[in-house]
């Protein structure tokens, strides 16, 4: 490696970097000549990556376990010489389907223990180092539904707008120090992710059952919203441009269809929006009202 490519290397950590959008960005980091710290906790597949992409460290990281996060941190610091981090992708989480009244506590909470307070947990482990030396930079993998809401995918938008609200708390709160707070708000992307979703519903159809007269199209993610999904590796081009412009947009939304849902998502009348997206859904039909009860008949005086 050249003095220039050496000057220009970066030491990022990808989360979620076993698949899906996180695996597609840590490739691209990696062959861009950084020094990518895969981190997800199968160590398999990273193993794999590595082997695919010899910049791709790998490191097993749990999101919901501080024992794993410090020990993430641990050794990012050992192999950076305590430098630490120039840029951490927040890209793990997890998606889970069904009306707001369906999902299981259990799995609601999970939800958001992936999707944002491992994320909080993992920033705040990697935010040190960056702000004693003035520099650096956080790009957190939103999503479209983090700035409107689907029928059907309510509770993964609120872990969503959560972490939209935090990001913008934090570029906010960190740039007296020099760290950059970017966003990434992909749409419908091709991944595992709405499969596993899928597959998670039957543990908890009893609850479904009273949605079943209005949604026709069946719980799973829009099927024509799957049929346009972006491919992995053009979200990560998004992610990368986030990672390493130079002064990078506060959003980055990739995809013109994408930027065209969402800004007419976002602008129109509530009751226009809630039309279409019930439209998108699938949700199609209307319960039939239940038959009211016939009054006793009066005793006869």
């Amino acid at each position: 490696m050249s003095q220039a490519e050496r000057s220009n290397q970066r030491f990022i950590m990808v989360t979620g970097a076993s698949s899906g959008i996180g695996r597609a960005t840590t490739a691209r980091l990696a062959d861009a000549g950084h020094m990518v710290f895969a981190a997800a906790r199968r160590a398999s597949a990273l193993q794999a990556l590595a082997a695919e992409h010899p910049r791709a460290r790998p490191v097993v990281l749990d999101v919901t376990d501080q024992t794993s996060i410090d020990s993430a941190a641990g050794q990012v610091a050992e192999a950076t010489g305590g430098h630490g981090l120039d840029v951490l992708v927040n890209a793990a989480g997890i998606l889970i389907l069904g009306p707001v009244e369906a999902v299981p506590d259990e799995l609601a909470r999970a939800q958001f223990d992936v999707n944002l307070f491992g994320l909080l947990a993992v920033t705040r482990a990697f935010v040190p180092p960056m702000r004693t030396r003035r520099s650096g930079r956080i790009v957190n993998v939103s999503s479209a539904l983090g700035r409107f809401v689907l029928p059907g995918a309510g509770l993964y938008s609120a872990t969503k707008f959560a972490i939209e609200a935090a990001s913008d708390a934090l570029r906010m709160e960190l740039a007296p120090f020099g760290v950059r707070v970017v966003l990434v708000e992909p749409g419908v992307t091709d991944t595992s992710l709405y499969d596993s979703a899928t597959a998670l519903m039957p543990g908890y159809d009893t609850a479904l059952e009273p949605y079943r007269l209005t949604w026709a199209a069946g719980f799973g993610f829009p099927p024509r919203l799957l049929k346009g999904a972006a491919a992995a590796a053009s979200v990560a081009s998004e992610v990368a441009k986030a990672a390493l412009a130079p002064n990078p947009r506060p959003r980055y939304q990739p995809g013109l269809r994408n930027r065209m849902n969402t800004a007419l998502l976002t602008v129109l009348p509530a009751r226009a929006a809630d039309q279409t997206k019930l439209r998108i859904a699938g949700v199609t039909k209307r319960p039939q009202p239940a038959p009211r009860p016939r009054p006793a008949p009066s005793s006869p005086p």
